[in-house]
């Protein structure tokens, strides 16, 4: 009696040469590799808490700016430089004047003065240039004078450092020292209490900010 089953070991060759006989067949449009799937909602909020740390910083950079700039506003000097022949009293006397406008001290460093662009170094120097007046004869003119290099002037501080009332001097050398105020430049550098600088110049309308006073590369104003 004959039998059609396989010798033993058949089925074991089959599968060994079919290795995917009897595995179930991948679902059809599964997608194997999904790294993100389903973390959308987590990218999305961390998205907005970055967006959110980003506007943050932002506005204390500029709330920090601006509260800087109000306490520079709150301690600004303004000098102005002015030339006169009518005192504060009414009496006619020659001055140069040296105003804070400001709302905050100023620190002079350095003051010069000049006249038709020469140097002058003190009163007898802008007497001479200015009116002719010899250095024997400036201690018979009545003056007063006021020192500026490394003093601090106040909020609305008024400084005339330079004074020459018309009684008691000669008439000549009063009015052509009138006549010459015109020619009188000033220049200043000066800084606030909070290392603010600024240059003055008499010709310019508004003093120029720099980052901090040169040296003084004039003759300084000594008085």
């Amino acid at each position: 009696m004959s039998t059609d089953a396989p010798p033993p070991g058949d089925d074991a060759a089959a599968r060994a040469t079919r290795p995917d006989a009897g595995a179930a067949p991948p679902a059809p449009g599964r997608d194997t590799a999904r790294p993100l799937a389903g973390r959308g909602f987590e990218l999305l909020v961390g998205a907005g808490v970055l967006l959110i740390s980003l506007v943050s910083l932002f506005v204390a950079v500029s709330a920090n700016r601006t509260q800087e700039r109000l306490l520079a506003a709150s301690v600004w000097p303004h000098l102005m430089f002015g030339t006169g022949n009518v005192d504060a009293a009414g009496a006619e006397a020659i001055t140069l004047d040296l105003i804070n406008r400001g709302v905050g001290p100023a620190r002079v460093r350095w003051v010069e003065l000049t006249h038709d662009d020469l140097p002058i170094a003190d009163t007898a120097g802008l007497l001479r240039q200015c009116c002719g007046v010899s250095s024997s004869t400036v201690a018979d003119i009545a003056f007063t004078t006021s020192r500026l290099n490394r003093r601090t002037i106040g909020a609305d501080e008024w400084v005339v450092f330079f004074r020459m009332p018309r009684a008691g001097n000669p008439q000549a050398v009063w009015e052509t020292l009138d006549r010459e105020l015109a020619g009188v430049r000033m220049r200043a550098c000066y800084c606030s209490v909070l290392d603010d600088c600024w240059m003055l110049d008499s010709r310019r309308a508004e003093p120029s900010p720099v980052r901090q006073c040169p040296a003084s590369d004039g003759v300084a104003w000594s008085q």
